[in-house]
């Protein structure tokens, strides 16, 4: 019996972690918790058993996964340096979020089935059902964040954001599955305005963005009829949103497009004490921290206080005070110096790299090029997002890019060894 389920669970782990990533997020609290559970069991299984083991480091050895493997390995180690150098052995030294993208490296170990791609794409499209669930309760049960819908993220910042990613991966699903059934491919784009109807719910501003990430999808060459027909459904519907935010008040509002006026000018006056302010004075105190701590910064759990500091000393504008600076960038820089700040930009630009290679190999290949677009998507939309929030301080998004990026790897690299 043990054995069998055994098997079971060695067989569907990775198709389940597939689609669980986004196919779970919005279905409910906590949102990553069967990533993380298969995660901890790869971890269990790693230290225990020796084939699994010889299995995950012979992939993670792999010359062209060096460019994920090396990045995240390289983030895990200088964040527990930094925070053994500051805290020693206090409990503030060792951060969860560096270890999660550490142990997304033990699903290397998992098998991959042709099955696993049609997990992830079911993933996508189950989790654009429960966005816009998410939103029709968000209305009918109100909360503290009320207009602004958060569903399952707990924040409106975290619910646009993944909705804006969820958003872009449908559509270039849509586009670019060229061999999925046209059924398939039209539930894709019918589920991307989901995925739109509760970006624009969560009312934030950044999550817009994140929808530069479609350009890909538009240059990519070998268009077919479907491809062709989204573009220009794309590109209409752009210039109609457009229109109708120049000359809609109310969507103005709705967008907090007149919020964003209203906070510039009162930063103009010196008034902070806004969303637009107090990032500004967040950024401009994480630089002050790392200009005066270039090496190493200052240590995790310690911004707000030095924040607070700089404030009553009139070195920073006056404004809420907040525990992270919300940006990587800023946020890298001051707590962990130029060393964190490198990891942190080798955990970008590594993953990217592996991704554009396997695109530039298969940029023709109708059916192979879809997730090297996927995965430069993954990199460039979180890296966007980060620049007006600390992601990587954040459990969510330091599980969900880890596993994004090792799934979406390990797909590529199960297509590349089946046609070989």
């Amino acid at each position: 019996m043990f054995g069998k389920a055994t098997d079971l669970a060695k067989t569907h782990a990775f198709s389940a972690l597939a689609f669980s990533i986004f196919g779970l997020m919005f279905a409910m609290r906590p949102a990553t918790w069967l990533p993380t559970l298969i995660l901890l069991v790869c971890a269990v299984a790693a230290i225990f058993s020796a084939a699994f083991r010889r299995k995950a480091l012979a992939i993670a050895s792999d010359n062209e996964l060096r460019w994920i493997v090396a990045p995240f390995v390289t983030w895990f180690v200088v964040c527990w340096y930094v925070g053994l150098w500051h805290w020693g052995l206090a409990k503030y030294a060792f951060s969860e979020n560096p270890f999660r993208i550490f142990l997304a490296l033990g699903s290397l170990g998992l098998t991959v089935h042709a099955s696993s791609k049609k997990s992830f794409i079911a993933g996508l499209l189950v989790a654009s059902v429960c966005v816009v669930l998410n939103v029709f309760f968000g209305y009918l049960i109100h909360d503290e964040y009320f207009p602004r819908i958060r569903g399952t993220t707990n924040h409106p910042i975290h619910f646009g954001n993944f909705s804006a990613l969820l958003l872009v991966m449908l559509v270039t699903a849509a586009a670019l599955s060229a061999f999925a059934s046209k059924s398939i491919r039209y539930c894709c784009l019918i589920s991307a305005s989901f995925a739109f109807i509760a970006m624009t719910a969560s009312m934030t501003r950044s999550s817009f963005v994140v929808l530069i990430c479609l350009v890909p999808v538009f240059f990519a060459s070998v268009k077919d009829r479907l491809h062709r027909q989204i573009i220009s459904i794309a590109v209409v519907g752009a210039l109609l949103l457009c229109l109708s935010v120049l000359i809609s008040p109310r969507l103005q509002e709705k967008l907090r497009i007149n919020e964003a006026a209203s906070d510039i000018q009162q930063v103009e006056i010196s008034n902070y004490g806004n969303s637009i302010g107090a990032r500004l004075s967040m950024w401009r105190s994480a630089w002050l921290i790392f200009t005066d701590n270039p090496l190493l910064g200052i240590g995790p759990a310690r911004f707000d206080k030095k924040f607070a500091e700089m404030i009553s000393a009139g070195d920073v504008p006056k404004t809420e005070i907040f525990n992270q600076p919300h940006n990587d960038i800023l946020n890298a820089a001051s707590t962990g110096g130029v060393l964190k700040l490198l990891a942190y930009l080798l955990l970008m630009f590594g993953p990217f790299v592996f991704f554009y290679k396997k695109y530039q190999a298969n940029k023709n290949d109708l059916d192979k090029r879809m997730l090297p677009i996927m995965g430069m998507q993954v990199v460039v939309g979180f890296f966007l997002t980060g620049l007006t929030n600390s992601n990587f301080d954040l459990q969510i998004y330091s599980t969900t890019y880890a596993v994004l990026v090792c799934v979406l790897a390990q797909l590529i690299l199960f297509e590349q060894r089946r046609t070989a």
